[in-house]
């Protein structure tokens, strides 16, 4: 056990001690906010499809999901050492090890599973739109660590920002408290503590993975996914046995459909969001998903006959508003300081 620690707090430390992120450009930060906004339109139809599983096909197993969801993360293991042996992949003299990275993905990967998990818990309970405007209240969770643990860059532009975001999520949870229906309420609950936990592991990412050059995304995505899938297989099968989760109903086209929900909204879009994350700061990236809200409302409308209301157009346009706050702000601070 202590050997154990020993190793964190040494994989920590040289994670906390390394350079911070390169010098600013207005191309990487370009680059990073184009990833923010694939990432979203990835979200937003990936929220769409895991609520056709869980009501249309009648397969509402949200710790499955998510566990299929995340162990597909390993899928970057033998693309990375694929890569590394062909000669694509070279790893920089200063690239932290595979055991160190095994480190740090241990750090993040309960952290990963948590908010997906609550996050997939709260689309069964209530709307798309609802479930999406709510989750961006991880801005403010991430802005707070930010700055107390990053060493971010107070500014009241920035806080200006987050407020207009959490206004428009708390209309959103004012607006489903009137619904008669308790799991609406709840799975805006379920949504605020996902929210929290993507501003507890965005935070751990950027503490521990400074700049891509560091770290290998590849193998730290790799090896969580590595993680995921042999420490929670277990559980998985408990969960089965006591028929808390009766896997009895799966069918390959409910299979084929998780895997396609991993590989596009975990795979893909969380690779293209650490980008994101490193390329400009955890906080934009984050305040960045609210670009889900639109999407999100469009989609509820299209697939499930959902209009939107005066309160949930007006909690859109709060977040939006908040996101082009906080961006240009954090892009001219980052400018500043090169």
């Amino acid at each position: 056990m202590a050997a154990e620690q020993s190793l964190l707090l040494e994989a920590g430390a040289k994670a906390s001690l390394s350079p911070r992120t390169p010098r600013y450009s207005h191309s990487r930060w370009v680059i990073g906010v184009s990833c923010v906004v694939v990432v979203a339109i990835i979200w937003t139809f990936a929220s769409v499809l895991v609520q056709y599983v869980f009501h249309d096909l009648g397969f509402n197993k949200p710790f499955f999901l998510t566990y299929v969801a995340n162990s597909l993360f390993a899928v970057n293991l033998p693309l990375y050492y694929g890569g590394k042996y062909l000669g694509y992949v070279v790893p920089s003299s200063r690239q932290a090890s595979a055991r160190d990275t095994l480190v740090i993905s241990a750090i993040v990967a309960p952290l990963w599973f948590l908010a997906n998990f609550t996050y997939n818990i709260s689309l069964n309970m209530t709307s798309v739109t609802s479930s999406t405007i709510i989750s961006s209240t991880s801005a403010m969770f991430t802005f707070g660590l930010s700055i107390a643990y990053l060493g971010e860059r107070f500014s009241y532009a920035k806080l200006g920002g987050v407020g207009l975001c959490m206004l428009g999520n708390s209309a959103t949870v004012f607006n489903d408290s009137g619904n008669t229906t308790r799991d609406n309420v709840w799975g805006d609950v379920l949504a605020v503590f996902a929210a929290f936990m993507y501003g507890v592991y965005t935070t751990a990412i950027r503490r521990l993975i400074p700049d891509e050059g560091k770290v290998s995304l590849g193998l730290f995505f790799g090896l969580l996914g590595l993680l995921n899938f042999v420490c929670l297989l277990p559980l998985v099968l408990v969960l089965h046995w006591t028929q808390l989760e009766n896997l009895s109903g799966l069918t390959s086209e409910i299979l084929g459909l998780l895997t396609i929900k991993g590989l596009f909204d975990n795979v893909l879009s969380d690779y293209l969001w650490a980008l994101a994350m490193l390329f400009t700061t955890p906080t934009v990236a984050t305040i960045g998903l609210s670009l889900t809200v639109p999407f999100a409302i469009v989609s509820d409308f299209l697939f499930h006959s959902v209009s939107p209301t005066l309160v949930t157009v007006l909690a859109s346009i709060f977040v939006i508003a908040g996101f082009v706050l906080i961006n240009v702000t954090s892009e001219k601070a980052e400018a500043d300081k090169a």
